[in-house]
């Protein structure tokens, strides 16, 4: 025979959804929904930003020119070389933690 549950039970476990869900798209609007990001850089036509990332900070490359451009950079002092197409952005790094991570690009010729 099929038992149904109480009221207050139901109402537990819709509550319980609702904030897990919040804390899911919480969690997932740092990563994917917005792109706001701070500048920490820029070289000829690359721009870099820093953004919220899940457990840490996410470093893309920006490039606002037509043609391809080799980006040389340093993320808390370990190198990196990035081709970023044109007119579009890349993931250069990601730092896990809470510290904000230092950036440099190489200097120009």
């Amino acid at each position: 025979m099929h038992a149904s549950l109480p009221r207050r039970d139901v109402k537990a476990f819709l509550l319980f959804r609702s904030v897990l869900g919040l804390i899911v798209l919480g969690l997932a609007t740092s990563t994917g929904l917005c792109d706001s990001g701070i500048i920490v850089g820029r070289s000829g036509p690359v721009t870099a930003f820093r953004v919220n990332a899940c457990l840490g900070w996410a470093i893309k490359l920006t490039n606002d020119s037509g043609t391809p451009y080799t980006a040389i950079y340093a993320v808390n002092d370990w190198a990196g070389l990035k081709v970023v197409p044109p007119h579009s952005t890349v993931k250069a790094a990601y730092v896990l933690g809470r510290e904000i991570p230092g950036f440099r690009f190489a200097p120009e010729k």
